[in-house]
């Protein structure tokens, strides 16, 4: 009798004991550096935001285009190269953009330090990360703004991140780049020559989340959770300053507290907290990735983005009054 009353009060108390991890759903996303894309990420794991949401995030660095060809095998759930998910969208990959960090790119323009104006970039090396994602954009738009033809006039050479193009600057083996604020402060602090701000010269969409078409038609509400989760992370950024700069400082593995403060003024700026942009800015950046893609087809938003979840996210974060 005594055993029976025991299973009996287990059959009750079972559903309050908390899930092992094991039931946690996995997610996989990949990034290409550290930039403030990541550091929402970050700062959603760290926060609890991810697992009160029933997920086990699990980040990988991976290069746009390679993240791209991952996802479309079914590898990872999102990625959040975004300028890279935009050409391939454009081209008619069946990817989607759900949400957007930036539409303001917050990379400089930086050359060696003998090059002081845009015309002693005539016959350089000036590297980019991928032949037609975000950077290279910016770029050729850059250039062609200052009289400069990408093609004619100098050598555009794919690299890796800034943990790559900045080193081989330093070798001299490029003359420029254009590299994200925490390399462009560090470079010009050595002395390299900071030649224009890429805000200045194009809306482009710098870091998201992306997906496969194939992944948002299988599993809806595990994306759903995790822009909730994203969206609450990049809201922590913006809102809470300190605790935002130590999670930056760890995940970049920066000592330089003064460096850090710099950092986040001009990242904390350009982050969207709402996760997505209007239309009159988002269809001329379409427009712009069709003409550099060749493309000849009318491309409209609902072709290369998908921002339901985050408008819906930010809609029950809203009316629920949450705040970090």
């Amino acid at each position: 009798m005594r055993g029976f009353a025991l299973a009996l009060l287990m059959s009750f108390l079972w559903p309050l004991v908390p899930s092992p991890a094991a039931a946690l759903e996995n997610v996989r996303v990949a990034y290409p550096s550290m930039n403030s894309s990541t550091y929402c990420l970050i700062i959603a794991q760290k926060e609890g935001y991810l697992r009160e949401e029933g997920l086990n995030v699990e980040l990988l660095s991976i290069r746009g285009e390679i993240a791209i060809r991952i996802a479309l095998a079914g590898e990872i759930d999102f990625f959040t190269n975004a300028g890279s998910a935009l050409a391939a969208a454009v081209r008619g990959v069946p990817v989607k953009i759900l949400t957007i960090f930036q539409d303001k790119p917050s990379w400089d323009l930086i050359a060696q330090p003998n090059i002081k104006s845009m015309g002693q970039l005539r016959g350089a090396n000036v590297a980019i990360m991928s032949p037609e994602g975000s950077l290279a954009v910016v770029a050729r738009e850059i250039l062609k703004q200052n009289g400069l033809d990408p093609v004619k006039d100098l050598n555009l050479v794919v690299m890796g991140g800034d943990e790559v193009r900045f080193p081989a600057m330093k070798a001299k083996a490029i003359q420029a780049s254009l590299f994200n604020t925490g390399t462009s402060i560090k470079a010009q602090k050595e002395g390299f020559t900071k030649l224009a701000s890429a805000g200045d010269y194009a809306n482009l969409i710098q870091g998201g989340l992306a997906s496969t078409d194939e992944k948002i038609k299988q599993n809806p509400g595990k994306l759903f959770k995790f822009i909730r989760a994203a969206l609450k992370g990049i809201n922590f950024f913006v809102g809470k300053r300190e605790p935002a700069i130590k999670y930056m400082m760890d995940a970049l593995r920066l000592t330089d507290r003064e460096l850090a403060n710099a950092i986040y003024d001009i990242e904390s700026k350009l982050i969207l907290r709402q996760g997505f942009s209007d239309d009159k800015i988002l269809q001329p950046i379409l427009d712009d990735m069709r003409r550099t893609t060749k493309v000849q087809r009318e491309i409209k938003i609902g072709d290369a983005f998908d921002l339901s979840f985050t408008r819906k996210a930010n809609e029950e974060l809203k009316a629920s009054g949450w705040k970090p």
